[in-house]
């Protein structure tokens, strides 16, 4: 039998990144915050809701896993790409990418981690 996992970003709270991560921000500086969807427990992608503020940067780099980004308000330019509400990018495991940018605006979008 299947299975169906059901989440709701309204549900969950907004998560800072960890002072230890490469890519943390110094403070006063434009930041990140997201909301943990599914855990990517067996079968189920890794889903985040991310949130840029205005003008956010992070330099380039790859994760250990493919992943799916989709835009879902403001907009985010990557490695000279912007990316606007309804757009999105794939990007492969172990790709290097960037560096990421956050609009005027800040941005929203979905993060699918799609596993190792």
């Amino acid at each position: 039998m299947g299975n169906v996992v059901y989440f709701d970003e309204g549900a969950v709270d907004w998560l800072e990144v960890s002072d230890t991560w490469e890519g943390k921000v110094p403070e006063g500086e434009p930041d990140v915050r997201y909301k943990v969807l599914t855990s990517g427990s067996v079968g189920v992608p890794g889903i985040q809701f991310v949130e840029y503020d205005a003008g956010h940067h992070e330099k380039p780099h790859s994760h250990a896993e493919s992943e799916v980004l989709w835009v879902l308000n403001g907009e985010v330019t990557i490695g000279g790409q912007t990316l606007r509400a309804g757009s999105g990018a794939f990007i492969e495991k172990d790709t290097v990418y960037g560096p990421l940018e956050a609009g005027n605006q800040g941005a929203r979008f979905l993060r699918i981690g799609l596993g190792t």
